[in-house]
């Protein structure tokens, strides 16, 4: 347990997302376990801020805490820290709006959890004509990353960027799980698709965006197929911008047979696949994290294959442990699936994710908030 005197009466103000996207899911998983803790962190008090719209919901799922919406913006104390979870698109939306007011008007002190990559936007932006209108949007996030009091990240690499952009305090602290991937499905699940087991069957699971390299695996299962492989199935869950596209390549390549989309996948059913196939890859071109390795390290009886572009090898790195990372290409790809000897470490997978769950992270946000709360009492 962490012992904290209090020197002054300070509230802490999180931004509760209600996305559907990974980002809005991990910051209102970080809030429940941080309340679990609340007589551990450096405030008197811990409220909610969202939309007016929200509120109703948000009281169903936490009952006994203070929510505060656009109509309360004056009650909010200049000695409150503010916790605001953004995206490269932060403008113009609600988030943006709380910053502004807190950093301009109340002079507050903001930290910024920053989920993204601008360069992976701009990418998907020249792909994406709708996209193009959010490019003014992108090249001034790393103004507000500078301007805030600190700034969280998922990962050295992503750390590494910001830097460059002039952040001089930033945190880096791994995104987690919950403990229940961990466990075993406690009983068999029924599924529409069912797997051939005569056939050499791939999985992947997360946003189907060009940054994820998810084409890259196409076009190797495809190298395969033509080559004497004539049993591949590749099993794509998820969704996102580049379905279309992708679906449009297995027909082109003429192995819309082998390429099953199967959408996106309740978490029981991903640990279904993630224990019956024969192998994961997931060859992202860059990632700021990437849940879904961690997710399939956590429960996978196959060996998972991961770039070493995604954030979460900072992480394999520095715990020592040797797992199945790749440079993301093509030809590397093609030597996975190729591969006539591997070792098996499907239980060094399991190790390793074993560190990364809410229960053990949510400290690592305790000390954050300690060290800039510390920060602001030495000024």
């Amino acid at each position: 347990m962490v012992n904290l005197k209090l020197t002054s009466n300070k509230d802490l103000i999180y931004y509760y997302p209600m996305g559907s996207g990974a980002p809005s899911d991990i910051s209102r998983k970080i809030f429940k376990y941080l309340l679990v803790h609340r007589e551990d962190l450096p405030f008197e008090n811990i409220k909610i801020f969202c939309k007016k719209k929200n509120v109703t919901k948000i009281k169903e799922e936490l009952k006994d805490v203070n929510i505060i919406t656009y109509s309360d913006l004056g009650k909010i104390s200049h000695n409150s820290l503010i916790h605001i979870p953004v995206l490269p698109s932060i403008l113009p939306n609600s988030k943006f709006l709380l910053y502004i007011y807190c950093t301009h008007i109340k002079k507050t002190k903001v930290v910024l959890q920053y989920h993204g990559d601008v360069r992976g936007e701009l990418k998907i932006s020249y792909k994406d004509v709708v996209s193009l209108a959010h490019i003014l949007t992108y090249l001034f996030v790393p103004n507000i990353l500078k301007s805030a009091d600190a700034v969280l990240v998922h990962s050295n690499y992503m750390n590494d960027i910001i830097h460059n952009y002039g952040v001089n305090k930033s945190f880096v602290i791994s995104n987690a799980i919950e403990t229940d991937w961990l466990k075993p499905l406690e009983k068999e699940i029924c599924i529409e698709q069912s797997i051939n087991k005569k056939s050499y069957n791939i999985f992947y699971h997360g946003r189907l965006s060009w940054e994820k390299g998810v084409d890259l695996l196409i076009d190797a299962v495809f190298f395969c197929l033509k080559n004497n492989y004539s049993n591949i199935i590749l099993y794509l869950a998820g969704d996102g911008p580049s379905r279309r596209y992708l679906e449009k390549l297995c027909c082109r390549l003429g192995i819309e047979n082998n390429v099953v989309f199967l959408g996106n996948l309740d978490k029981k059913t991903i640990k279904w696949f993630l224990k019956d196939v024969d192998v994961a890859i997931y060859p992202s071109r860059f990632d700021a994290f990437s849940l879904a390795i961690l997710e399939a390290l956590s429960c996978s009886n196959c060996n998972v294959y991961f770039s070493k572009k995604a954030g979460i090898y900072n992480f394999v790195i520095k715990d020592g442990f040797k797992l199945h990372a790749f440079e993301p290409s093509v030809e590397n790809i093609i030597k996975i699936i190729e591969q006539k000897e591997f070792v098996d470490k499907s239980e060094l997978q399991k190790e390793f994710a074993k560190k990364y769950t809410f229960d053990s992270v949510v400290f690592d946000y305790i000390k954050l908030y300690t060290n800039v709360i510390d920060d602001i009492n030495s000024n």
